[in-house]
């Protein structure tokens, strides 16, 4: 008769484990939905961004610099600085998106 007892109380157990188990897959699967639709916002609004800057067009202040002007900052080495300006704030967006490294923020 124990024996009986036992394997109701095991099966129990085991529909009880089973059913807290499905509640969690399925609170996981919420949280997944979640972070999709977070992330699918995200690009839209990157895809919107980029129509901004359509109108920006830096060539055409460059072509209004005098040739003597820009004989001069090319010798000065301007876009040799630049450039190494542009890297270093883009390597410092980089490390801000890694999670816990905060350098100088």
């Amino acid at each position: 008769m124990l024996d009986w007892f036992v394997d109701r109380w095991n099966d129990f157990i085991d529909f009880t484990y089973r059913v807290v188990m499905t509640v969690f897959d399925a609170l996981k699967d919420v949280l997944f939905w979640l972070v999709e639709s977070l992330l699918d916002l995200v690009i839209f609004a990157i895809d919107g961004m980029g129509n901004m800057f359509n109108g920006l067009d830096f060539t055409q202040y460059i072509n209004a610099l005098p040739p003597e002007t820009k004989q001069m900052l090319a010798l000065t080495g301007i876009s040799d600085a630049m450039s190494m300006v542009v890297a270093c704030i883009l390597i410092r967006i980089l490390l801000q998106l890694i999670p816990f490294v905060r350098l100088g923020s």
